[in-house]
């Protein structure tokens, strides 16, 4: 029985056994069998049928001619193959046994070139039984029983994979055939050891659902296609992704789809029209975002625990930062806010590494903490005659938006006329170096005192 070539990248365990043993033999035994050619042609021999000899069979090509056969032509090899090649239709009744024989046997390694899948769909669930694999077991890992099928060949043909059809397995590589259109929810989800590397998305493919790859967490470069427009809640969560294209085109990106990834820049496409919430926070390597120029709301959480997090642009578009946004963004030590910019949300910059910081006339609202821990600032200005109303940090009760290693002496430059008003407004008056200046960073004029719109705002609480 002839394999493909590339089937053989997987290494037999009985042929390693008979390497081991033929090359510790030929060391020991050198110069016996230079006299014996007759012991070489039987040891050959030996080695070449040594697993029928000790009754093991280490793969197996399946022919079924009709759905549901797969059981009934493995017979009693089915929990001995290690490596399987099938050919014919098989549905999903051949994906259980598929699935037996890996959980109850020994199969790792797939190959369904030859395959003819029903429907061209992997079924939901193929290579998952929930019920059977949390369980309390010596194999266990975490709590679940992951399947050890390391290498899958899929065949041309399938338009979509189901969901969950892969979850949790020991996969580690497998193809995405061209002919793939549609992703199914945790498809490909907790597969810790998948290493395909670089994953390609087939082009066509317009949606990565919820959870499709969350926890992968063994490939480095992943590769978008153009046709895509929308990846789903925590898709890429907690991935090891360094390298991604976000192609124009795309959409809608949910919440926390590469957040926990070690990507280190990130540049968001212009087709995008908002950010979702927690998108790429607490990625540990993560230092540079471009954000497109028409957003016009920073999200909460967006890029929050990026410690390493150097460069973002905030566009001249955006009215809105949300809580947390950049909140311990250490090593940020700059940020230009722009003239338009309405509303700071809670936590929003906390423990950022500003040196300096210019908040624009526009700005109205400035969220509890917010400013805290800016351990490294060094002055800080306000354009607007009428304080930014301060809302309380729920965090530390009685507190505003500066508190903690943020020092209270540093130079606080507001609007000439304005001075007495910012040291009497709630958060503000925890500084107690207010200056008033004519003189900003930017050159841009500053409104008089007497500006009525912003005391309309200052009557009341947000």
């Amino acid at each position: 029985m002839k394999l493909p070539t590339k089937f053989f990248t997987h290494t037999c365990s009985c042929v390693v056994l008979d390497a081991g043993m033929c090359t510790h033999y030929k060391a020991k035994h050198r110069n016996d069998m230079k006299r014996s050619p007759i012991f070489v042609v039987c040891l050959v021999f030996a080695l070449f049928f040594s697993q029928k000899a000790w009754g093991q069979v280490s793969f197996y090509d399946a022919r079924v001619s009709d759905y549901g056969q797969l059981e009934q032509v493995l017979g009693d090899k089915w929990n001995t193959v290690d490596s399987l090649i099938v050919h014919g239709p098989i549905n999903a009744a051949d994906f259980t046994t598929l699935w037996k024989c890996s959980f109850e046997g020994k199969l790792t390694v797939l190959n369904l070139e030859y395959a003819q899948v029903k429907d061209d769909k992997i079924p939901e669930c193929a290579f998952w039984k929930k019920d059977k694999q949390i369980i309390d077991d010596p194999r266990a890992y975490q709590g679940v029983v992951y399947l050890p099928i390391r290498r899958l060949i899929l065949p041309d043909g399938i338009r979509e994979i189901g969901d969950f059809a892969f979850s949790r397995m020991k996969l580690e590589q497998v193809n995405l055939p061209k002919s793939l259109r549609k992703l199914g929810v945790f498809s490909f989800s907790s597969c810790h050891w998948l290493s395909t590397d670089p994953l390609i998305i087939p082009e066509g493919i317009t949606d990565i659902p919820a959870q499709c790859f969350v926890h992968c967490q063994s490939f480095d470069k992943l590769v978008l296609p153009s046709t895509l427009k929308y990846i789903g809640v925590c898709a890429f969560y907690n991935t090891r992704i360094e390298e991604v294209n976000l192609p124009e085109g795309l959409q809608e990106i949910k919440e926390g789809a590469f957040a926990g990834c070690d990507l280190k820049k990130v540049i968001i496409p212009g087709s995008l029209n908002e950010l979702s919430g927690f998108l790429f926070s607490m990625c540990p390597y993560l230092e540079e975002i471009h954000i497109p120029d028409h957003i016009t709301k920073i999200p909460g959480s967006f890029a929050s625990w990026c410690p390493l997090l150097e460069k973002v642009n905030i566009p001249q578009s955006v009215i809105e930062i949300g809580s947390d946004a950049f909140g311990a963004a250490y090593k940020l030590k700059s940020i230009e806010l722009p003239e338009g910019l309405k509303r700071i949300e809670s936590d929003a910059f906390w423990y950022c590494a500003f040196d300096s910081i210019v908040f624009p006339a526009s700005l109205e609202y400035l969220g509890g903490g917010s400013g805290a821990n800016w351990k490294y600032i060094k002055k800080i200005y306000s354009r607007s005659p009428i304080p930014p109303f301060c809302g309380e940090d729920k965090a530390n009760l009685g507190l505003g938006p500066f508190h903690s290693y943020t020092p209270n002496d540093i130079p606080v430059y507001v609007p000439i006329g304005s001075g007495e008003k910012y040291r009497q407004a709630f958060g503000w008056n925890y500084f107690t170096n207010i200056i008033e200046t004519d003189k900003f960073p930017s050159g841009i004029e500053i409104p008089s005192a007497s500006v009525t719109p912003f005391i309309k705002h200052c009557c009341k609480v947000p």
